[in-house]
């Protein structure tokens, strides 16, 4: 266990000192359910534990742990479950907790009151402490933008010094109408958002119900607003619904005439759920989110591409890149990564990188290349076979990103596919290579390359490879 201290620097991590429960009943099964907060060492971050399941392990909070974003955002791991995770998220969030383990009786964490204020609360009272590691955030390079043309759903992360969300909802025809809301800090956040509640519209309300979700749902964990006309017989129906035992009216607008705690409560809930959406990622992003018609599924989705760039800048940190100047790697980051040397070594530098999925890497072409000597002296011509490795020294490079441990594993490429050679490439051409992965499972890896000069395809391949220890 790291040691801990009262906070005094907002930039190391934090835990708890003391355990901490709270219970209730889920929001969506309805199950009485016990959570308990603990704390956790130094770069463990956050993870949930069901202790009903005996054996089951621990599920980070993380976006490559998220099952299914239907209504709320569910975790999983096989068959074990952890659903609507992102108010408690949100409340470790606001609060700059890095690291908890959060014990579950049962698969669903306590609705209370459908915001994240009582977590808030417990986790005060537990105090928030210091601890020996600084804290990692991921930093915007470029903006990046997540579009949905068939819902009309935009967001946006623009760079910047700090945590920011500018947020806009649009329900037409409904007593929602747009709403606007901008946090323009992470501190902002326990006194203007974290007592926002879950919301949803009558007519919404109807079809959650039909599909056997919000079982633990009721006028005093959500805002339901009405956006269809009632006939005063349907006035009992909702109440057995919701388990009502007053008189159920509604003032025009919210059923049961709840108050608003803000006047856009709405939208502010909705920049609740982002806040713990994004702490999917893994640690704290500096950026200005603007989101526009937004819900979980597009929140994951940026999550996803967030938690990828978030692993680019920690290859890049590990082995020397340069992020920030236009590239990730140099030649002496390359070497650090690849076995080959001059004159075998023939990328330059890894321009992106998206570990997995996606590597760029360049090629400058001079006139002092030790093979134009011997390959058409005079008329020097790249020779295609080279073309083709430097390629695969471009792929070699997302393939041992992909593995642990990379520095103790060789790449042997084991087949070629579908070579093609489009145009010549001669000196003082700058070669750009783009290796994509296809498919890799159990050592074996399929990558599709192709290699540009400006904008013009001068070659092509599918590579297949093996990666093996070193050693043997």
């Amino acid at each position: 266990m790291s040691p801990i201290r009262k906070v005094t620097v907002p930039d190391k991590q934090r835990t708890i000192a003391n355990e901490i429960a709270i219970s209730g009943i889920g929001l969506h099964t309805g199950k009485p359910v016990s959570m308990t907060f603990k704390p956790a060492t130094a770069g463990h971050g956050i993870a949930f534990h069901r202790t009903d399941l005996p054996g089951s392990p621990p599920i980070p909070a993380l976006v490559d742990y998220v099952v299914d974003i239907a209504r709320g955002t569910v975790l999983g791991v096989d068959s074990i479950r952890i659903h609507t995770v992102e108010h408690v998220l949100a409340a470790a969030a606001g609060l700059r907790i890095d690291n908890l383990l959060i014990e579950l009786t049962d698969e669903e964490p306590p609705a209370s009151d459908g915001s994240s204020y009582p977590f808030i609360e417990a986790l005060q009272k537990a105090e928030i402490v210091e601890q020996d590691a600084e804290r990692e955030y991921l930093d915007l390079e470029k903006t990046i933008a997540y579009h949905d043309d068939k819902h009309a759903i935009d967001i946006v992360i623009v760079p910047s010094s700090e945590f920011r969300v500018t947020y806009m909802i649009d329900y037409p025809g409904t007593k929602l109408g747009t709403q606007y809301t901008s946090m323009y800090s992470i501190s902002e956040f326990v006194e203007e958002f974290s007592r926002s509640r879950t919301f949803c519209l009558l007519s919404e309300m109807r079809m959650l119900k039909d599909r056997g979700l919000i079982k633990g749902g009721s006028l005093e964990n959500a805002v339901v607003f009405v956006d269809q006309d009632l006939e005063e017989n349907e006035y009992e129906n909702l109440k057995s619904a919701f388990g009502y035992h007053g008189e159920l009216t509604h003032n025009g607008a919210i059923l049961g005439g709840v108050e608003l705690r803000y006047p856009n409560e709405a939208v502010r809930h909705k920049t609740l759920d982002l806040v713990g959406d994004l702490a999917l990622v893994g640690v704290p992003v500096r950026g200005h989110v603007l989101a526009a018609r937004a819900g979980h599924a597009s929140h994951v989705e940026v999550a996803k591409m967030l938690r990828r760039l978030l692993e680019a800048q920690r290859v890049a940190r590990r082995y020397g890149g340069k992020g920030g100047r236009g590239y990730v790697f140099d030649s002496e980051a390359i070497e650090r990564l690849l076995p080959h040397r001059y004159p075998i070594l023939l990328v330059d530098r890894i321009l992106e990188l998206v570990p997995s999925e996606r590597v760029v890497g360049l090629k400058n072409v001079t006139r002092n290349e030790p093979f134009f000597n011997g390959h058409f002296p005079g008329r020097p011509v790249m020779p295609g076979v080279l073309i083709v490795e430097a390629m695969g020294q471009t792929g070699g490079v997302l393939l041992l990103n992909s593995v642990e441990n990379p520095e103790t594993k060789l790449v042997y490429f084991t087949g070629l596919d579908n070579v093609k050679f489009r145009k010549t490439v001669t000196p003082g051409d700058q070669v750009r290579f783009t290796v994509e992965m296809v498919l890799f499972r159990r050592g074996i890896c399929k990558m599709k390359g192709t290699a540009h000069v400006d904008n013009t395809l001068v070659a092509e391949a599918d590579l297949t490879a093996a990666v093996v220890d070193r050693e043997s």
